[in-house]
């Protein structure tokens, strides 16, 4: 491997996650991730620039609080 390429790292043992792997990683859309986001729900970082990145605890933790289908 050369300096300038990175390891692959499987999204699931990544420990910051972009919009689109988050959403990826929990099935859902990218507009309901910027949703939650917006709202509040979702706690985004940003390191050394203007990305959001979603940590994998946050977003662990924002899918736990999600509501349970009626039944």
């Amino acid at each position: 491997m050369t300096a300038s390429e990175k390891p692959y790292v499987p999204i699931a043992d990544r420990p910051l996650l972009g919009v689109p792997e988050a959403a990826a990683l929990c099935g859902l859309s990218e507009k309901a991730v910027y949703t939650a986001i917006k709202r509040g729900e979702l706690l985004v970082c940003y390191v050394h620039s203007s990305t959001a990145h979603i940590r994998q605890r946050d977003l662990d933790d924002w899918i736990s609080c999600l509501p349970e289908r009626p039944q």
